[in-house]
């Protein structure tokens, strides 16, 4: 009877302990808000453009295979996702600028939730560079290239304007793409590093792009966005 009841409380300890180390890296429940600053520079134009920006998550549904949900931006742009064994696919964008989407619109954008998969890669596009109007008439690129990612480092506590967060998993992505902005010369090349910060039970809470090309007419372009709010 004794050895009945320990093995009850042993397996009720594990059940309670899995529950507890449940990880949440992206957050898909209905009604979360989160409030990002963001800044965009150029050294070309030697400018910044501040912006702030509200993400809100629509309702959820439970599917057979995982979830779905969207997220609502308030510059009206519109994303919707799934979780699916643990990959988190982007299903469909619908933008609220006209430049549009040449990358793969439905992709895996974290082939694991749990962030254990160490190292992956994902399809993407240029796109700092081909936000800001360039000195060269009427070019826009339009390069697609491969972003290697991988888990860099993981912190206990994360600190973003002046608030703390718990479990943080710092991502590293690297790519090398290109792009022909005058006829006259060779292809302009560019380097893309993209640093996200994903926390717990919160989701990105920092965010630092940067694509530098080799070309003083294109200069260099950093996008830094962090969290100021966080509401459930």
């Amino acid at each position: 009877m004794n050895k009945l009841r320990i093995f009850i409380v042993f397996i009720f300890f594990v059940a309670q302990s899995c529950e507890f180390n449940e990880k949440n890296y992206f957050p898909s429940e209905g009604g979360l808000k989160w409030l990002y600053s963001v800044n965009i520079k150029s050294s070309y134009t030697g400018k910044s453009n501040i912006k702030r920006i509200m993400v809100t998550n629509l309702s959820e549904n439970n599917e057979s295979n995982g979830k779905s949900f969207s997220r609502l931006y308030s510059d009206g742009s519109y994303y919707s996702y799934a979780i699916d064994d643990k990959k988190i696919i982007r299903t469909s964008v619908i933008l609220a600028f006209s430049d549009g989407i040449d990358e793969p619109v439905e992709k895996i954008i974290y082939p694991d939730s749990d962030f254990i998969q160490k190292e992956w890669i994902v399809r993407e596009q240029l796109f700092l560079v081909k936000g800001f109007q360039p000195p060269l008439l009427n070019v826009r690129p339009r390069s697609q290239f491969d972003m290697n990612y991988k888990i860099k480092r993981r912190y206990k506590k994360f600190k973003v304007n002046d608030l703390f967060f718990d479990d943080c998993i710092e991502i590293e992505g690297k790519g090398n793409s290109n792009f022909i902005g005058d006829t006259r010369s060779g292809p302009i090349d560019v380097k893309i590093e993209n640093v996200e910060i994903l926390c717990n039970g919160i989701g990105l809470v920092r965010q630092i792009r940067s694509e530098n090309t080799n070309a003083s007419a294109f200069g260099n372009m950093t996008l830094i966005k962090n969290l100021m709010s966080f509401n459930k």
